[in-house]
């Protein structure tokens, strides 16, 4: 009962709190459906009660706030069914249509007692925030902007969202890391929340990230495990539609699960229903640039490993053509050669027997001349003393020896005229002895020189000195008029053959003829 004070009513806390409790319960005695936003579900595992926090917003801020209680019992009934329409549990963050009491504890306070929620109005909460979402981004004409992007052929930078610890992104990089075909991809992890009212920021937060370093990397993928559509609500956020849409780079979605897809899905360059699905849709484009790759592989091999066969051949009948020419022509070259030397020595024997028989007169005629000279002076000699005697000169001593020393005088004359002519004769005789062998050693030498010319002309000894052959059709070229742009020429070096196509011909004013 209040009390009076100096004509004052005074009431207890307890006594006003039981006032409200009597109005409160005699205002709302009812059930009553109320719509509201579940910012915190509060469930205790070891009671099994719930204590949601309530809240209604308007243009982002809290214009209602209250407690309310779910308990165990109700809760699991609530939470099955909620299950069985939306896939999903009751969680943080969505909207719902619940069935409540209102009452109020004097020590507790206001707060809502749940009896039952409407999993359909979550459902129709989505759908509604899906389609307002979608009218927006086509009023501001970029819902398919990031699907005109051009995909890369090789998508092997990955830029991936999503959580450390989600399955789905565990089975999305064992697909990709793990590929039997020896595919290598690169990939970065930026971390953030996929689900629940903070998942919208995070998101975008790290799409900003990945701006920074947009060089990196070839396509973004965000990637989630599976859930149910209520969990998926963020992904119809406009906001972070609007960052996937207006993206630089393509953005491909891996967020796993079969229903409607969320706005976020449908403005991304390729949405798949799972990570997994995600993965094969890389390996794939993988594959469509592998096996075209793989053909023309084969056939660059076939039509090389012909065509090094067809040249090959070509080469040793060219080969076999130069050796044959070379040898016929060595050999006809031996055959004059041999002829000359054969020519040659008996020319030098014939003009040593002319020199020999030429010398024989020679010295046959000096000889007779020095004894013909020899006999003269004796002659003189035997006149001269007949003479004397018959004019009945007597020499005394002293001009018998001077007529001695004059007879030895001569005959010394004699002897040194034969030697003299005997050295000329022998000088004679060695000149014609050298003459005739250097002219042999000159034509031996020469016939040495035709041979080392004749090796040096074969086509191999021509190729390992950095020479090369160019062939057009299989013949020879030997004048740069015979060739004109974008004919094929082939180039045969000493080790490998080229095989390049024209694309410029300079020629020569000067006409000649080549066979």
């Amino acid at each position: 009962m209040p009390q009076t004070i100096t004509d004052k009513t005074i009431f207890s806390l307890a006594e006003v709190a039981r006032s409200i409790q009597k109005t409160i319960a005699d205002r709302y005695k009812s059930l009553y459906w109320i719509k509201a936003e579940m910012n915190k579900l509060n469930h205790y595992s070891h009671s099994g009660h719930c204590y949601p926090e309530l809240l209604e917003k308007k243009d982002g801020k809290v214009i209602a706030e209250i407690r309310s209680t779910l308990w165990k019992g109700d809760y699991e009934r609530i939470n099955q069914r909620f299950m069985e329409v939306t896939k999903e549990p009751l969680k943080n963050g969505i909207n719902i249509l619940m069935q409540a009491s209102i009452n109020y504890d004097p020590v507790h306070g206001l707060s809502l007692h749940i009896l039952d929620i409407d999993a359909s109005y979550s459902l129709g909460e989505l759908e509604r925030e899906k389609q307002a979402s979608i009218v927006i981004l086509k009023e501001q004409g970029i819902f398919d902007a990031n699907k005109q992007l051009i995909f890369p052929v090789l998508p092997k930078r990955l830029a991936i969202i999503s959580v450390e610890t989600s399955k789905g992104l565990a089975d999305f990089l064992k697909i990709i890391d793990n590929n039997p075909y020896g595919y290598h991809f690169e990939h970065r992890l930026f971390p953030a929340l996929l689900q629940g009212e903070k998942s919208v920021p995070s998101i975008i937060d790290q799409l900003k990230q990945v701006r920074l370093s947009l060089h990196d990397f070839d396509v973004v993928a965000i990637i989630r495990g599976g859930g149910g559509d209520v969990g998926l609500s963020s992904y119809n956020n406009v906001l972070l539609a609007t960052a996937i849409a207006t993206f630089p780079i393509p953005v491909i979605t891996g967020i796993g699960h079969a229903t409607n897809e969320t706005v976020s899905e449908m403005v991304a360059y390729k949405n798949a229903i799972t990570p997994s699905a995600l993965a094969d849709y890389l390996l794939q484009h993988f594959h469509d640039f592998a096996r075209p790759v793989a053909y023309a592989e084969q056939v660059l091999r076939s039509k090389t490993t012909q065509l090094f066969e067809k040249q090959h051949q070509l080469l040793n009948n060219t080969i076999k053509y130069f050796r044959m020419v070379s040898i016929n022509e060595l050999q006809e070259n031996r055959h004059q050669l041999a002829s000359l030397r054969s020519r040659t020595l008996q020319q030098s024997k014939q003009v040593l027997i002319q020199e020999k028989n030429s010398f024989k007169q020679l010295k046959d005629l000096l000889s007779a001349q020095s004894k013909h000279i020899l006999m003269e002076e004796k002659q003189n000699i035997t006149f001269l003393g007949q003479r004397l005697k018959r004019e009945n000169i007597h020499l005394n001593k002293h001009s018998r020896q001077i007529l001695v020393q004059v007879k030895v005088q001569l005959i010394r004359q004699v002897h040194h005229i034969a030697s003299k002519e005997r050295a000329q004769l022998n000088e004679l005789q060695n000149s014609l002895a050298l003459h005739g062998n250097k002219s042999i050693q000159e034509a031996t030498k020469k016939i040495e020189s035709q041979e080392r010319h004749l090796s040096i002309l074969d086509p191999q000894h021509v190729l390992k000195r950095g020479y090369s052959i160019t062939l057009l059709e299989g013949k020879a070229i030997k004048n740069a008029n015979m060739l004109k742009e974008g004919d094929k020429v082939k180039t045969i070096l000493a080790l490998g053959e080229i095989e390049s196509e024209i694309t410029f011909v300079k020629g020569n004013n000067k006409t000649e003829k080549y066979e």
